[in-house]
């Protein structure tokens, strides 16, 4: 039943991945809400209060590639989680 978990999680995080590269390429030439809203205001975006400190670039190879980071990082994580969970319920 362990194994049932694990590929339920590994599923939904594909299925994650695969959705946001879809919604990035489709939606990356178009503002967010705050965007939008402070155009139609007439109004400039300030400067940031934080920089963050890695950038997704302003193309698309950029931000796929800090995409698969991002999905690789939060796989080992759970992953790592996972396999914790499991260790502890055996000790028992």
């Amino acid at each position: 039943m362990e194994r049932r978990y694990l590929v339920a999680s590994v599923a939904i995080l594909i299925a994650f991945a695969v959705g946001l590269v879809g919604y990035y390429a489709l939606s990356a030439d178009l503002g967010d809400g705050l965007e939008v809203t402070l155009e139609e205001g007439g109004w400039e975006e300030g400067e940031p209060a934080y920089q963050a400190p890695f950038d997704y670039g302003s193309d698309y190879f950029t931000g796929l590639i800090m995409g698969l980071v991002g999905f690789a990082a939060t796989f080992t994580i759970l992953f790592l989680y996972l396999r914790a969970v499991k260790t502890r319920k055996s000790d028992r």
